[in-house]
């Protein structure tokens, strides 16, 4: 049996905004990671982006904001991912949210937020995520 050729990158065909290709290392690192704060965090709205372009991993949480998260550099990632699971701990917090499971509560205030993006709150008690 001949010794096989095996790609270095695999194109998933997932295209970002900004162009940037996504490969199936990039998306086995997000699914890595999202999985990661589900398991220490669930119930919350986690989205993870690679871009191995830019060496940077973007931890969002849907819940608190869909404009504001935390990025991370891939080359300062240890393998355990524990600064993944500080990084979804500090969103959390920063929006007096509980660390651990989603209690259902919505952010009322998010520190270091510009105020032009924090959450608006709705005479019917309800919350409008920016």
């Amino acid at each position: 049996m001949a010794d096989r050729e095996v790609p270095k990158i695999v194109e998933t065909g997932l295209k970002a905004v900004d162009g940037h290709r996504y490969g199936i290392i990039e998306e086995a690192l997000a699914r890595d990671a999202a999985e990661m704060l589900n398991r220490h965090y669930p119930g919350y709205l986690w989205a993870v982006n690679v871009n191995s372009e830019g060496n940077v991993m973007i931890i969002k949480n849907y819940t608190v904001s869909i404009k504001y998260g935390y990025t991370l550099h891939l080359d300062k990632l240890d393998p355990t991912m524990k600064k993944v699971m500080l990084a979804g701990g500090e969103i959390l917090e920063r929006a007096n949210l509980a660390r651990g499971k989603d209690e259902g509560w919505n952010p009322k205030k998010i520190d270091g937020v510009l105020d032009k993006h924090q959450p608006i709150q709705m005479g019917d008690g309800k919350t409008i995520i920016i």
